[in-house]
């Protein structure tokens, strides 16, 4: 499916065949941008039938564009191969290093040019065409990166290095040459770690982290792996190649020239001390120009042949000077910064990059083609092209003369056609495009309609046969179209056009259904998904943090230990090491030490992180303190368990809908998403639709963090809602979120017939008048709105989904309308930051709660400066975005000087288009300037905090939030969130005035903002605010002392343990389990060396032997270590066969599992007759106890008179621990255990 051939058939107009006339030479054409890409495939196909079998260079203003032509190439040209050569994401002086991402994919497209450089059949079968913004064009290329040699790694032999075989330990050391970073547990591009004979790397460039298994020096396996949960998925792979993760290699040449450099730059000392020492440093790449000599232009790099193309060389050209001025005007702020502390830039000299005519310069004698969208005149043209001669090219960024061409008159050929035209009248683009297309085809032109999907083209098909049109899909395009009918084809087409010449029409998705095409998101790796629950995380705990321990209380971590403790029977008795995590208590007596508790790691599911306030006090163990916090706990939650079970039971209670399955349009709608959805995306989705399809009204809370991927499960769930004749309404807590939503849903539904509004005070009465008989009558599917919503003039004829944006925002007085609206209705709520209110009731049942927690793909963390306010600051801040066509918020939040603020960055940075925006404004000045913004007609949007939710701009990337001190910590990270939507890397400043001190709680939470800028720190941050801003300002002050007295988790945890007692339901409370026997069950360091994952190992063993978790957890894990560190050795067989063990003995609520001498001792016991009878002869000499409920068994291979043989486990002499595991289980499954069946006359225990 392509549009091949689409050249082809333009070639039919005079203008257009002239233009192709000129693929031998220097040129340039003018021609609208819907007909640039065919004229590039024309040119293109033109050079190779002439026998040119070289590489093509594009340069578009940016990034944006230059994908944009990319994606339209391919589907022009589908035997082309096609890449993009990125921009770093930062400036050339800055201390900070492009990311690993970055540097894969430049390095990836270097290779491709190589390849098709050395290999003719690759120059045979298609061109291949590069693209890069004028950012990536003008960068010198390191030579480290265009000739780097890779690593090749292939099943059955041994690594290659430049060649050369080599073992594990040769590649390690060659991947850290390579600037891998050595880790502990691979999460991101461009890391590696080494267990034992397995290899984890996650390649700059690959979509997945790859394991390697070595059989001594030799490799053994290649697998992908996920490094959401680091195991191993797909087919084995045969051949992995990798490539150098940085642009600078520390060779023994760069380290000479560092050291050269120490005694010059005696403030970059500490960069240039570790690079001499070999170590990669942050930012090292800024000092390329001065390490590495022979920086090659990208343009030289190129295989003989082919040609360069420049679209809009005017926009180009002015990119490229305010490259240059941006970067000045950096350095100088960066320089101001330095003298109040901050880093010291990077003395590049210049700016380190080239200027479009030394680019040209080193293009040689391949052909320079400009395609403008400017249209000259005939008689311009004289004077265009006078002023230079044909081979000026000196002198600055501008282009040279273009040389003549033989049988044109004129050096700039102008391609006859436009964009398609459309009546600005008519609102409904898909009507107008059905007229449109009808008129043209009855004037005797030709038309295609061409969209991204094949849902979108079946659709537009089904559209066009209700008009009577004749439409036909076809696979490609023929080599002449029948008039009278409309093509329609599977493709990405830049933009629509009308060629008059050609009589010729092509309209794409975005003219034909009026919806914005973005790119097609990457599918590729997810980032390490978090923990959910507020547990204990091993990879973060570190000493001096504040735990709670179920039994002891509150007490502090500091370290994990090992010790000796017994093992064996009789003769084979020794010594066996074990770990403890060490926690300190409060002294039991004055003016003595801290007491301390050592925590068994596979117990480590008794602990739980503290939230709740400042540092608290320690618990003192055995005391009565722990005991009574937890019972004035326990006592003040049950009037909040009745509450909750009461909407619980009114909820239950109420007859809901239950939805149909998915119908072809909802899979229709879904396949037309442009961007790969997440892994938690899909199980949300998923989710929410098995809610909906139940006859009990949906309750389901959706918690994830700004810009994860709330809004598709919105859109989806309200489709699969309209599908069945329901109506859906939207409650957003702000008119600016619900115009942002109106027009994601309106994107979303073209197409479709759904019949969309909004209603807020953005809209006039006559359109809320309109709206609201529409929902009477139920010709209105969906409605997003405002509080308005909720007004009783609001009445629908169906409503069968509401879904809440943002439902912490909505106050009491809403509360009493909003149930009104709940009866019998499913509900979906959304948050980014969940109040403790709202997690109260997800947690404990009461509503169902999903997370999206894995950021979308190709996102950054959001670059986070905090710093005094400072003119040269935001003026470079704002260019820098400006240079890469983005636009910039600027948060003021006095409506008083907003408007001298705005004057002042106007000032500040002239070329800047600025507008403001704040609460103050009427509704339909607000709506006309944050649409305007939305259209980028607007660079810089100063406005109050009325941005915080409601703006989801991707092409915003810049905030700068002045006077950050004054705001609360989860505003700001709102504010953040506005930026980082996608792929560009985004900055948040948070500025506060140099002349004023900043309080103490102000320092803590700008501090907060900067340590937490990984993507969906949403929880750390709601989490850290609950501590500073103390719990009594969200629950009240009487919830307050309890949440600081026993921690925010088992706080809830007790809630849900009330609410379960109110429901009638078994509370399942989780005793402490006492397990010790004579056995060696660890993981041995040299198994796993890093302390932190031998903590998360322990751990997940931990959670597999909890009472409620599924039986085969147990064996998951030593699948899962196995997977990751290779065979486990017999100490890690024998601790999950304990864990097994702890998990039968905790559903059987055993308190202790103890071998004591030559003694197994398992309490509290009941055990019946039979039981009794049945131990006396399988284990004689067994002994039990009612009135302490104790059994007591010998133990196999013992000293005591009565020997017990290895019932069950076979008859050793001398029984090793795996055996003395074994037997224990069988003595717990035989004796107290039900018997399988219903031959069980009564369970063996209470």
């Amino acid at each position: 499916m392509s549009l091949r051939g689409l050249d082809g058939l333009l070639e039919g107009a005079p203008s257009f065949a002239r233009a192709l006339d000129a693929a031998g030479t220097d040129a340039e054409f003018s021609v609208s941008d819907g007909l640039r890409a065919p004229l590039i495939a024309g040119l293109i196909h033109r050079r190779r039938k002439a026998g040119d079998r070289g590489a093509y260079l594009l340069i578009a203003a940016t990034s944006r564009e230059a994908d944009a032509i990319r994606q339209a190439i391919a589907s022009l040209i589908p035997e082309a191969r096609t890449t993009e050569f990125p921009a770093w994401e930062t400036l050339p002086h800055e201390r900070l290093s492009p990311s690993a991402e970055t540097v894969g994919r430049r390095a990836e497209a270097l290779r491709m040019l190589r390849d098709y450089r050395d290999d003719s059949a690759q120059s045979e079968a298609g061109p291949l065409v590069m693209v890069a913004s004028v950012r990536a064009a003008l960068q010198p290329v390191s030579p480290h990166a265009a000739l780097a040699e890779p690593v090749v790694l292939r099943a059955g032999e041994e690594p290659r290095i430049g060649g050369a075989e080599t073992g594990l330990e040769s590649l390690s050391r060659k991947l850290v040459d390579f600037a891998y970073t050595r880790v502990d547990m691979v999460t991101r591009r461009g890391e590696f770690a080494v267990r034992g004979g397995i290899l984890d790397v996650f390649p700059p460039a690959a979509e997945q982290a790859m394991r390697v298994d070595f059989f001594g020096d030799e490799v053994d396996q290649i697998r992908r792996f996920s490094v959401s949960d680091q195991r191993s998925a797909g087919d084995p792979v045969e051949l992995l190649e990798l490539w150098p993760a940085r642009e600078l290699l520390l060779t023994d040449e760069v380290r000479a020239r560092a050291a050269e450099l120490l005694p010059k730059f005696p403030a970059l000392s500490t960069m240039l001390e570790k690079m001499t020492e070999g170590i990669a440093v942050e930012g090292m790449e800024s000092l390329l120009p001065q390490l590495v000599p022979g920086l090659a232009p990208l343009t030289g790099l190129l295989p003989d042949g082919g040609a360069v193309l420049v679209v809009s060389p005017e926009r180009v050209s002015g990119r490229a000077v305010s490259l240059a001025e941006t970067n000045r005007e950096f350095l100088e702020a960066a320089w101001h910064a330095a003298t109040v502390g901050a880093e010291t830039p990077v003395p590049t000299g210049d700016s380190g990059m080239l200027t479009v005519a030394e680019l040209r310069r080193a293009s040689h004698d391949r052909p320079w083609w400009s395609l403008t969208g400017f249209v000259r005149d005939a008689e311009d043209l004289d004077g265009a092209v006078s002023s230079t001669g044909p081979n000026d090219a000196e002198g600055g960024d501008e282009p040279r003369g273009l040389t003549v061409i033989d049988g044109v008159d004129d050096a700039i050929i102008t391609v006859q056609g436009g964009p398609v035209r459309r009546s600005a009248t008519d609102s409904d683009a898909t009507a107008q495009a059905l007229v449109h297309l009808s008129r043209r085809l009855a004037d005797g032109w030709r038309a295609i309609v061409t969209a991204q999907g094949v849902g979108l083209v079946e659709r537009a098909r089904d559209l066009l046969l209700e008009t009577g049109a004749a439409a036909r899909i076809v696979e490609e395009l023929p080599a002449e179209l029948e008039h009278g009918v409309i093509y329609l084809v599977t493709g990405i087409a830049w933009q629509g056009f009308e060629n008059e010449e050609a009589k010729l029409l092509l309209e794409t998705e975005a003219e034909f259904f009026g919806r914005t095409v973005t790119a097609q998101g990457q599918t590729g790796q997810k980032l390490a998904r978090r923990r959910g629950k507020n547990v204990v995380d091993p990879l973060k705990l570190v000493a001096g943090d504040h735990v709670v321990h179920e039994t002891h209380g509150i007490g502090q971590f500091v370290e994990l230990t090992q010790r000796m403790v017994p093992t064996g029977i009789g003769r084979d008795a020794g010594k066996a090491l074990r770990e403890y995590l060490v926690i300190e208590y409060a002294s039991t007596k004055r003016g003595m030490p801290k007491d301390k508790l050592y925590v068994p790691t596979d117990q480590l599911d008794q602990l739980s992180r503290y939230v709740g306030g400042e540092a608290p006090a320690l618990s003192k163990m055995g005391g009565s303190d722990w005991e009574g916090a937890k019972k004035k706990a326990r006592k003040a939650v049950r009037d909040i368990a009745v509450e909750l079970v009461k909407l619980y039971s009114a909820r239950m209670a109420s007859p809901g809908h239950a939805f149909s399955t998915d119908t072809p349009w909802q899979r229709e709608l879904e396949e037309a998403f442009p961007y790969a959805e997440t892994l938690d995306q899909l199980t949300t989705i998923d989710e929410v639709k098995r809610d909906m399809e139940r006859p009990v009204p949906m309750d389901r809370l959706l918690a994830g963090d700004v810009g994860f991927g709330k809004t598709e499960v919105a859109v989806r769930a309200a489709f699969k809602a309209v599908q069945d004749g329901k109506q859906v309404a939207m409650l957003v807590p702000t008119t600016l979120l619900a115009n942002q939503h109106f027009e994601t849903f309106q994107n979303r539904f073209a197409g479709f017939p759904v019949q969309l509004r909004a209603l807020s005070r953005f809209q006039t009465d006559k359109e809320a008048k309109e709206t609201l008989e529409g929902l009477a009558a139920g010709t209105v599917d969906v409605v997003i709105g405002t509080h308005r919503l909720l007004a009783d003039s609001v009445i629908y004829k169906d409503l069968g989904l509401l879904i809440i944006d943002e439902e912490q925002r909505f106050g009491v007085e809403h509360k009493d309308s909003l149930k009104k609206l709940k009866t019998g209705v499913d509900i979906l709520a959304m948050s980014a930051t969940p109040i403790p209110r709202t997690l109260e009731m997800a947690v404990t049942g009461i509503r169902e709660m999903s997370t999206l927690a894995t950021p979308p793909e190709d996102r950054h963390p959001i670059l986070t400066f905090v710093g005094p306010r400072s003119d040269r600051q935001i003026s470079a801040a704002i260019r820098r975005e400006l240079l890469r066509e983005g636009q910039v918020f600027f948060v003021h939040n006095r409506v008083s000087s907003i408007g001298r603020t705005a004057a002042k960055i106007a000032e500040l940075v002239p070329e800047a288009r600025v507008a403001v925006a704040h609460g103050k404004l009427s509704e339909h000045q607000l709506e006309q300037v944050v649409q305007d913004f939305w259209e980028r007609k607007f660079d810089v949007l100063v406005s109050t905090t009325i941005i915080e939710t409601g703006l989801d701009i991707a092409n915003a990337n810049t905030i700068i939030i002045d006077q950050a001190d004054k705001y609360g910590l989860s505003q700001l990270h709102q504010l953040r969130g506005r930026v980082g939507r996608s792929r560009e890397r985004a900055y948040a400043y948070f500025l506060y005035d140099p002349d004023k001190p900043l309080t103490e709680h102000a320092n803590e939470r700008l501090e907060t903002l900067a340590a937490n800028n990984e993507l969906g720190s949403g929880m750390q941050v709601a989490l850290k605010d609950l501590e500073l801003r103390g719990a009594g300002n969200l629950l009240g002050g009487e919830q307050s002392g309890h949440i600081a007295g026993v921690g925010f988790d088992l706080y809830l945890r007790m809630i849900g343990e009330a609410v379960n007692t109110f429901k009638g339901e078994d509370v399942q409370t989780t005793t402490e389990l006492i397990l010790e026997l004579p056995v060696d069950a660890h993981i041995p360091e040299d198994y796993v060396e890093s302390e932190r994952l031998r903590l998360e190992a322990y751990q997940k063993f931990s959670a597999a032997s909890h009472p409620q978790a599924p039986a085969e957890n147990v064996e998951l894990v030593l699948e899962e270590l196995t997977d990751r560190y290779g065979e486990p050795p017999a100490e890690v067989a024998r601790l999950a066969a304990v864990s097994a063990l702890r998990r039968r003995a905790s559903i059987l609520g055993l308190t202790k599992v103890v071998a004591l001498g030559p003694t197994l001792r398992l309490e509290p016991v009941t055990l019946l007759d039979s039981r009794r009878m049945r131990m006396t002869r399988m284990y004689p000499g067994g002994k039990y106890t009612e009135s302490t409920k104790t059994l007591q068994i010998p133990l196999p291979g013992g000293t005591a008179s009565a020997r017990s043989p290895l019932a069950g486990v076979g008859q050793r002499s001398t029984p090793d621990d795996g055996d003395i595991v074994k037997w224990t289980s069988t003595v717990v499954a035989t004796l107290l255990e039900p018997d399988p069946g219903p031959a069980a006359a009564a369970p063996a225990t209470s």
